[in-house]
């Protein structure tokens, strides 16, 4: 059936977040380091930047798995919270756990670059006509995507986005795909879905009934055994060529 419908991947396809780190958890660190500056503030008495920092990363993967398995979402003030009882620290109020997140989204702002021919391919994929979405596994705020869409010249361009926290919708469930699409008024077998990790796009993607590109833009994810994508591309320029011959 006739491509309709691209929907896109955000972090590692459109926009990079990873800064100077090529592995996760730790590009999270200017993250962690704006949240830690904000909670010392006013003479309180934290344990070490690395020991907060520690705690953080012994969390988040569980709670990043908690999320995609449906079990609770995950969302960066709460991720705060738990590095914090993780270090018996309890002085904190909800309030002090919103700043320090505001803190850790902005510093994680600042370190995202636009991959290369991003702005170039989904301005010449909505040229075609094509309906344009977005699905995002992010603990941020999708306000704040949009804030990087935005600078980056991409937002006008999309129809519909969805950034997981916002919704409690993780890939690589079908859930966050079937949104969209909702949103979108498509149906799936007209639907294809841009990303670069295959354990989350590819297998959500096809778990929705939707066919899948991978783009790996970076070295962090593997393709796993059994998992194949409908296409494949090496840079975002070859995707409206490889969309006009479905």
């Amino acid at each position: 059936m006739t491509i309709e419908t691209v929907i896109f991947d955000l972090g590692g396809t459109l926009i990079e977040y990873a800064g100077e780190y090529e592995q996760w958890p730790e590009l999270e660190t200017p993250g962690f380091a704006a949240a830690y500056d904000v909670l010392s503030q006013n003479g309180r008495t934290l344990p070490s930047f690395e020991t907060f920092r520690q705690a953080g990363f012994t969390h988040l993967p569980r709670m990043w798995r908690a999320a995609t398995r449906k079990e609770a979402n995950l969302q960066v003030h709460a991720l705060i919270g738990e590095a914090l009882a993780e270090l018996e620290v309890n002085s904190f109020a909800n309030g002090d756990l919103l700043a320090a997140a505001r803190a850790y989204g902005r510093a994680i702002q600042q370190q995202a670059w636009l991959i290369d021919g991003a702005l170039a391919t989904v301005t010449a994929v909505k040229s075609a006509g094509y309906k344009v979405g977005l699905v995002s596994n992010t603990m941020f705020p999708g306000e704040m995507h949009q804030e990087d869409m935005d600078r980056f010249g991409l937002l006008d361009h999309f129809d519909a986005t969805l950034f997981s926290a916002d919704v409690n919708k993780w890939k690589p469930n079908a859930d966050p795909f079937l949104h969209v699409l909702e949103e979108l008024g498509m149906r799936a077998e007209t639907a294809v879905y841009v990303g670069d990790d295959p354990a989350s796009d590819m297998v959500g993607g096809r778990a929705a009934g939707l066919r899948t590109i991978y783009f790996p833009s970076s070295q962090r994810f593997a393709k796993p055994d059994g998992v194949q994508p409908d296409g494949e591309i090496s840079s975002l320029a070859e995707l409206p060529t490889l969309l006009a011959t479905w």
